[in-house]
């Protein structure tokens, strides 16, 4: 029983691997809830031993255990939106499909998450295949970059001609609505096609080293629009917007890729950790 006047937190749900780093997974998604005033719970589909210049290895959380977490969360009954990105195999992609399956009113983005910027397998054969032939058509926007859109539909995708031609077949593979991410292009590319209208969003390509984290953040802001209320377009204009502005005022944390700063809206200064003065003893007391 809630014996609490305040009004209720929107809730967002993210379904990822966690990486101890903070650039992407579980933890880049639950500060991109907090940055859009969303509550964040989550649910483990893999642990990874990395850090900001590489994947070391993968270990994928136990099938049953998912589902567990996954269910006890949806029980609260205060789920607005879900976000899927890293599943790890087929088990935790059979997952959350039944999952998806059984809540059909949820707002669900899926980040098809295949393989890590460094070359690490963060999904395996079995996995990508059941992503594509079962779980994208469960899903509200399914969000892949270039190389991810291509596993998915054997297409060289590489340029916004092809990102169209891989959203269009993402269409009729079943998928409601796609967007397919083209940052690593010359010009930040993103393709949006929902089976009637397909349309570009052209933005600034900035800071191409700041870029740990972009897709599952751009998804996670995505489901947080998406749980706020407002419809599909908006919320993948809005995510773009915030991306772009998160990726410029990014600042590195280790030698490797640099994550994103998620928390920029609310910095309106430099970092107090940059600013502040050097600690004073105090001053002893006879």
């Amino acid at each position: 029983m809630n014996h609490h006047s305040n009004p209720p937190a929107t809730v967002v749900l993210t379904i990822a691997g966690f990486d101890p780093s903070g650039g992407a997974g579980i933890l880049a998604d639950l500060k991109t809830f907090a940055a859009h005033n969303c509550y964040g719970v989550a649910a483990i589909t893999a642990l990874t031993v990395q850090n900001t210049q590489s994947v070391s290895s993968v270990h994928a959380t136990n099938a049953k255990v998912l589902k567990e977490t996954i269910l006890s969360l949806v029980a609260d009954g205060h789920l607005r939106a879900v976000k899927i990105g890293m599943l790890a195999n087929r088990e935790n992609a059979e997952v959350v499909r039944e999952i998806l399956q059984a809540n059909p009113s949820l707002p669900a983005v899926l980040d098809p998450v295949w393989r890590s910027a460094t070359g690490a397998d963060l999904l395996n054969k079995a996995g990508l295949e059941y992503l594509r032939d079962h779980l994208l058509r469960h899903a509200t926007l399914i969000t892949p970059n270039l190389a991810e859109a291509s596993a998915l539909t054997d297409l060289k995708v590489e340029n916004q001609e092809s990102m169209k031609a891989a959203a269009q077949k993402l269409a009729e593979m079943g998928a409601r609505a796609v967007v397919v991410t083209g940052g690593h292009l010359e010009k930040a590319v993103d393709v949006f096609y929902d089976g009637k209208a397909m349309e570009v969003f052209v933005g600034d390509h900035i800071k191409p080293d700041n870029t740990h984290g972009t897709g599952w953040t751009f998804s996670a802001a995505v489901a947080s629009n998406l749980a706020l209320g407002r419809q599909l377009r908006d919320s993948i204009v809005l995510a773009k917007a915030y991306v772009t502005e998160a990726i410029r005022k990014a600042y590195a944390v280790g030698p490797g890729r640099v994550p994103l700063n998620h928390f920029y809206r609310v910095q309106q200064n430099p970092r107090p950790a940059d600013l502040s003065p050097p600690v004073q003893e105090p001053e002893a007391v006879h």
